[in-house]
């Protein structure tokens, strides 16, 4: 090979390998960015195809193809460890995310279709084959440049200059990049840190789990009345905040707001922190219920104790529990850890009518079960959770809301060119509409349940977390709203002591916004008997005036 073409074939080949690792996490923001410096173990590959150069020697064509393929899964997952804080604003852990890969194919097949999701995957496997090969392919070509006189020794050159150059700085940055080896490094640690605390090792968590829990309390200053928890899908408060979001959902909030009101409720707002970000559903449910501000391992750890859980509570003080949970679709045996009396997962909805979204079941028909549930015999008190998914990434499509409830699953008022409009495709790179449009979906839903439930109920209704770092941009707090209501006063009036204000919408953040993980010693606190809400002050209706 004449040597300038050899030096080329050298050179290129390392800037490309080095291109494979160019995406990096922009830490001030939910985007990915590119950091052109070089890759340390980029240059120390080359230095070892120098040396075995200068030894006569090259790599057998199945340790080539082994390195190939070696290179385009660390390509692979240093754009994970780069993308997953763009998405959850926490980094990826292998331990724990590994085992949702198969739920987030079904959820990507679901959003893009059998044809086009399948299409795609088949896609993104045969990208990584192609790279494989053309990686070892360029290894092959880089080996036999480096077979002319001189090559070797410029190789090995170029790989200690790296090093030497490593511990400079300029910027406060290397200026030869050591990411891979630290990712690595880190997720190896973490790894075997995870695996021995869920296997018995003593770990961090002791002292969380082994902390005092709230008393039981009476709930007399509930007055016997039922209770709903419901969790809304993705409602953060960039809803609130952010200026795009903001002009479509505060003015839904006022109907919310005014339609609730109509119906006779008193509504405090505030804003609550979620321990998640974006996904993870579970931690938000699990914190509200525990009292802990759970993770991964927290609740993993917590299902293998005795501590109580709200429902529990809610029990000891004379209330029957149910749990309405349309997203559960597979055996969930850590279920029976929260106490509910009866849980009701997607094959007990019943629901027959057209798929909307990763579930299935519209919220709209969720919540017209939960009426006939309440409405199906006299019961004892009865708290009840309800978890909300039409507002599940990825949004689309978004069921219509039919005013007549009777309708809802048969959707025979719905015509078919709007059926065409529900189901055109999105922009799946912009799913900021749909998701305003879910938002918007079921807030309506919510009033809409809301004017049917009888009686005069504790409703208190949250988001679980903010939606992903693709919709929310750049970094959002993880507070979410939380709303309370009732026909009867006295039941929303305690909560103002909290910092709740009047209305759908909740008061700024003020810098001193309480967890999930206060909710329930604060709700046992403010509901038994002993604890004084006359410094409050006064509630309003839902709508800010009285009438």
């Amino acid at each position: 090979m004449p040597p300038l073409r050899a030096f080329l074939t050298v050179a290129l080949g390392t800037v490309f390998l080095s291109l494979l690792f160019l995406p990096e996490q922009v830490r001030d923001g939910n985007r990915l960015g590119l950091d052109p410096r070089p890759e340390v173990e980029v240059l120390l590959l080359l230095g070892a195809l120098g040396l075995l150069a200068l030894l006569g020697r090259r790599l057998p064509v199945w340790a080539r193809a082994v390195v190939g393929v070696v290179v385009a899964l660390a390509a692979l997952f240093h754009f994970l460890v780069a993308a997953v804080p763009s998405f959850f604003e926490r980094d990826l852990d292998l331990y724990w995310d590994l085992p949702h890969i198969p739920d987030l194919i079904g959820l990507f097949l679901d959003a893009a279709g059998p044809v086009k999701g399948w299409a795609s995957l088949f896609g993104v496997m045969l990208l990584f084959i192609l790279v494989s090969w053309f990686v070892t392919l360029l290894l092959g070509r880089m080996e036999r440049a480096l077979a002319v006189p001189g090559r070797p020794t410029l190789a090995l050159g170029v790989a200690v200059l790296g090093l030497m150059l490593l511990p400079i700085q300029v910027g406060g940055r290397p200026l030869v990049s050591d990411r891979l080896s630290l990712e690595v490094g880190a997720h190896a640690a973490r790894t075997v840190t995870a695996w021995r605390i869920m296997h018995g090792a003593p770990g961090p968590y002791a002292a969380a789990l082994a902390s005092p829990q709230p008393p039981l309390g009476d709930l007399v200053r509930l007055k016997r009345h039922d209770v709903y928890l419901i969790f809304f899908e993705s409602y953060g408060t960039t809803v609130l905040d952010d200026p795009r979001f903001a002009a479509v959902i505060r003015p839904a909030l006022d109907e919310f707001a005014s339609a609730v009101n109509d119906a006779g409720y008193y509504m405090l707002s505030n804003r609550i922190v979620s321990p998640t970000f974006g996904g993870g559903s579970w931690l938000a449910h699990g914190t509200m219920a525990s009292g802990l501000k759970l993770d991964f391992f927290l609740y993993r750890l917590l299902l293998s104790t005795d501590r109580r859980t709200l429902p529990q509570y809610m029990k000891a003080a004379g209330y029957q529990s149910l749990n309405i949970m349309p997203g559960i679709k597979a055996p969930w045996p850590e279920g029976a850890y929260w106490g509910f009396d009866r849980t009701l997962v997607a094959k007990d909805m019943g629901y027959e009518g057209p798929p909307f979204g990763w579930f299935g079941i519209p919220d709209q028909w969720t919540l017209k079960v939960a009426l006939q549930q309440i409405d199906a015999h006299p019961h004892a008190p009865l708290f009840t959770q309800i978890v909300l998914l039409s507002s599940h990434t990825p949004f689309a499509p978004v069921p219509p809301y039919v005013a007549d409830w009777s309708d809802v699953g048969p959707y025979k008022s719905i015509s078919q060119p709007e059926w065409d409009r529900i189901y055109t495709n999105p922009d799946w790179w912009h799913l900021e509409e749909p998701y305003l449009q879910s938002v918007q979906y079921d807030l309506k839903t919510l009033a809409g349940w809301l004017k049917q439930l009888r009686g005069q109920p504790l409703v208190i209704i949250l988001g679980d977390h903010q939606p992903p770092g693709f919709v929310s941009g750049s970094v959002a707090p993880h507070t979410v709203p939380i709303h309370v209501l009732s026909r009867d006063e006295d039941l929303v009036l305690p909560f103002a002591t909290l910092g709740y204000t009047a209305g759908a919408i909740p008061p700024p953040e003020s810098g001193a916004v309480k967890g999930m993980e206060s909710f329930l010693p604060d709700f046992l606190r403010l509901f038994s008997s002993g604890h004084s809400v006359v410094e409050a002050p006064e509630a309003m209706p839902a709508g800010g005036k009285r009438g």
